[in-house]
């Protein structure tokens, strides 16, 4: 068998109707603070909006006005990492903020 190299990775691709706030060019002009305080926004705002259709999903589910299990769970899932993915990235930028506060001048 050949090792797996890291070149063989798959290039990332949004789901239709989705789009990067990068990708879009909405931060491209901002300043460095700027820039990532708009990206972390962007990222919250999509995950509370996963979280939602998740939570939507699985009410339906639960109150008979659908059947998808499969999509029910798929949502809900989505809707965990995303949740998760911003609460780490939350935790590292916290981490960071105290590594740089802790540093000798």
């Amino acid at each position: 068998m050949a090792p797996v190299s890291a070149a063989q990775t798959l290039p990332l691709v949004l789901p239709q109707g989705e789009a990067s706030p990068v990708s879009t060019g909405k931060i491209a002009g901002a300043e460095g603070g700027d820039a990532f305080g708009d990206l972390l926004a962007a990222a919250a705002a999509s995950a509370n909006q996963r979280i939602n259709q998740g939570q939507a999903a699985g009410e339906a589910f639960a109150a008979g006005a659908s059947d998808d299990i499969h999509g029910t769970m798929i949502a809900l899932s989505q809707a965990d990492i995303e949740l998760k993915l911003v609460g780490n990235v939350r935790n590292k930028v916290i981490d960071a903020f105290y590594e740089l506060w802790r540093m000798q001048i």
